[in-house]
């Protein structure tokens, strides 16, 4: 299927997979996408969709993704996500080191991603990686539920590089 690390086999996304990348989503974000955003994301040009799945049980459950689109030298992290008994034992590592192989075997100088600065966990993963702050987007995300008075808390995305050129 593809690249093995310690704990998920790492390959690309069939449309079976989808919706189980879909319930992912749902559970790690707060602005989850829709249903069959995936889908249509995945057939626009340059996008990659890649699972992570448990070496056991057998049945081999999806365990998370990882979504980019590549233009020029350069990819984009379009989301990455993890189920929630997946989180802190590698999946989000796994999906990322591949998709790092992927690009530099394709000669890509570099990936951006974007995430919310309160998003410790994720930023630390970045940054073990090499990914290092180039900017950032003030209120970029929101949090809880807006009503007509407003509401909902927002935060700031940071924007991050890996710098793939010798």
């Amino acid at each position: 299927m593809g690249t093995t690390r310690p704990g998920f086999t790492i390959g690309d996304a069939t449309p079976q997979d989808l919706a189980a990348c879909g319930d992912i989503h749902r559970e790690s974000f707060s602005q989850a996408w829709e249903d069959g955003t995936l889908a249509a994301m995945l057939k626009t040009k340059g996008t990659v969709a890649l699972v992570a799945r448990a070496q056991k049980p057998a049945n081999h459950p999806v365990r998370g993704f990882l979504m980019y689109r590549t233009a020029g030298p350069e990819a984009e992290i379009l989301t990455i996500a993890a189920a929630r008994r997946a989180r802190r034992h590698g999946a989000g590592r796994a999906l990322l080191e591949e998709m790092i192989r992927r690009c530099l075997a394709d000669r890509l100088k570099e990936i951006f991603l974007e995430v919310d600065s309160g998003n410790e966990a994720a930023i630390r993963l970045y940054r073990s990686l090499g990914f290092a702050k180039v900017g950032e987007r003030a209120g970029y995300y929101r949090h809880g539920e807006r009503t007509a008075a407003g509401g909902g808390e927002t935060g700031n995305a940071l924007i991050m590089r890996l710098d793939l050129a010798d």
